[in-house]
């Protein structure tokens, strides 16, 4: 069983930005539900590309509140609420039939209601479709995070696929079994949890790890969508985050009625300007500081190679560096770490006899200076275990028996 409303919590904000209000006092039966439109924006082409229809109620003095707290309330029986929510979604899919041929329309799910469906028995969401004459392909559901039964889900997840519509999993990262939902459903859309979105947008680990989904999704094949996105700096984490779509109030809360398609583009086109600015700076940062760095991993190479006792002739890098270290041919550091600890280089023995050669930047690195002759190869940023910095590796080949490995600090963009 389906349900157009997020089920969300009943205090503070709800997810599309509408105030939350308690229950209580609350008579369906002299309240007017309807559907509200929030636009979801194409990045790429700065095009309204759908919409997600969120559940409202209008009440007897004509104000509008979120039928979020309705939803959540474990004390509304759930047959009713179920009825309400046939009656939105309803509503939803006729007032689409008004929506340009390439928009999309997007309707939230609950596993948590989800039951199998008898056999002779077609399921709703797909009767509403033929019913209100909306081409199905048109048509998203979204899956929220959470439980529900998994085997009923795959099974209804199939029922919509044959239908025609298309799949997205709302709330990634909300706290149930993501991966497992990703491999399961490979859904077309995956939706960031907007609380989770907002945490990582601030930077840290929950940075990284956002910005991972984005990887995993390219992977997967699926497209990135953040909702709730507010603010220019959110605007421009989404586009690091590798997002297609935006939703939120940057471009327009949840509307009664649709927009023009190219209501959003001039907003995009200098939102865009100003994100393209930035990152071009942030490169030329980037490659400088690069750039200074394998000069120093040349000069490290270069005494290495002139200097049996190295060491007293070792260059003092600069800022940002932590250590260099040499393996033999296999992957195994056949020497101590020197560690750059500002003011002087310390050996430390820890690592040495470490096998590193499972690490993706080692033989990446024989392949690349074989193939292209290059004089040095940098990783991918990590994050180091020692020093707790995210980090990347410079890695240049000695000669043909040793390769010399430099760990710098990754300059955050």
């Amino acid at each position: 069983m389906d349900s157009v409303a997020k089920r969300i919590s009943s205090l503070g904000t709800n997810l599309d930005g509408v105030p939350n209000e308690p229950c209580d006092g609350v008579q369906p039966e002299r309240n007017q539900y309807l559907p509200f439109f929030q636009p979801i924006v194409d990045i790429n082409r700065g095009m309204v590309a759908g919409y997600e229809a969120l559940a409202r109620i209008r009440r007897d003095d004509g104000a509008v509140m979120s039928a979020g707290p309705l939803f959540s309330d474990p004390g509304v029986d759930r047959r009713r609420l179920l009825n309400i929510d046939r009656m939105v979604r309803k509503q939803a899919l006729e007032t689409a039939q008004t929506l340009p041929s390439d928009c999309f329309l997007t309707l939230n799910i609950s596993p948590e209601w989800m039951r199998k469906n008898c056999d002779e028995e077609q399921v709703p969401t797909i009767r509403m479709i033929h019913e209100a004459g909306i081409d199905p392909q048109r048509v998203v559901v979204e899956f929220t995070e959470n439980g529900g039964d998994e085997a009923a889900l795959v099974e209804q997840v199939a029922e919509y696929r044959r239908a025609g519509m298309r799949i997205a999993i709302d709330d990634f990262g909300a706290g149930y079994s993501q991966l497992n939902r990703i491999i399961s459903l490979e859904p077309d859309l995956i939706k960031l949890d907007m609380r989770l979105f907002k945490r990582a947008a601030r930077g840290g680990i929950s940075g990284e790890v956002v910005q991972s989904v984005g990887y995993l999704a390219e992977r997967a094949g699926s497209q990135i969508i953040c909702e709730g996105v507010e603010t220019e700096d959110e605007f421009r984490f989404a586009m690091e985050c590798g997002a297609r779509y935006i939703q939120g109030y940057i471009f327009n809360p949840a509307l009664e009625r649709f927009l023009a398609p190219d209501a959003p583009q001039s907003k995009v086109g200098m939102l865009l300007e100003s994100f393209i600015h930035r990152k071009v700076e942030e490169e030329r940062r980037h490659i400088y500081y690069i750039h200074q760095m394998e000069k120093c991993v040349l000069d490290i190479k270069d005494c290495v190679l002139r200097n049996e006792n190295f060491v007293s002739a070792l260059p003092q890098p600069p800022e940002g560096f932590l250590r260099f270290y040499i393996c033999d041919h296999t992957g195994v550091q056949i020497t101590p770490n020197f560690d750059w600890d500002g003011a002087e280089w310390l050996q430390h023995m820890g690592n040495q006899g470490v096998n590193w050669a499972a690490r993706p930047y080692f033989y990446q690195m024989l392949a690349i200076e074989r193939l292209l002759q290059r004089r040095v190869i940098n990783s991918r940023p990590y994050r180091d275990t020692n020093s707790g910095f995210l980090c990347q590796t410079i890695s240049t080949v000695l000669d043909s028996e040793r390769t010399l490995l430099a760990d710098i600090r990754y300059l955050c963009q």
